[in-house]
């Protein structure tokens, strides 16, 4: 991967970096992912996520664009009909303030860390 990859040629080599199929390449998005590693355990946890268009060149975003102090950020790989359920549930009914705090809640769940 180079920064001039985009997400959609790196979804396709992580799949076959991992001996998956690259026709099942529509199936995945790649994920800019921002966190940060907590507990004594140090378990990673998602605080926002947003889904790279399929153009976007995801390691030059990491280089032009830092997360605050105290997070990480990180690309992950993830199925597309996961990303989509999560969205779903993250329809604002109140105001963007409560829908923010409540967001760590919804994208929270089970992630394929993808390293580049």
């Amino acid at each position: 991967a180079t920064g001039s990859s985009g997400a959609r040629e790196l979804v396709k080599e992580a799949l076959e970096r991992y001996g998956l199929s690259q026709l099942s390449a529509g199936q995945y998005v790649l994920c800019d992912v921002i966190g940060k590693f907590e507990g004594p355990e140090k378990r990673w946890q998602t605080e926002g996520l947003r889904v790279l268009g399929d153009h976007e060149k995801p390691l030059l975003i990491q280089d032009l664009w830092k997360p605050r102090e105290g997070f990480s950020r990180r690309l992950e790989l993830r199925k597309r009909a996961e990303v989509e359920e999560l969205a779903a549930k993250d329809v604002d009914t109140t105001t963007a303030g409560q829908s923010r705090a409540w967001g760590k809640e919804r994208v929270q769940g089970v992630s394929t860390p993808l390293s580049c």
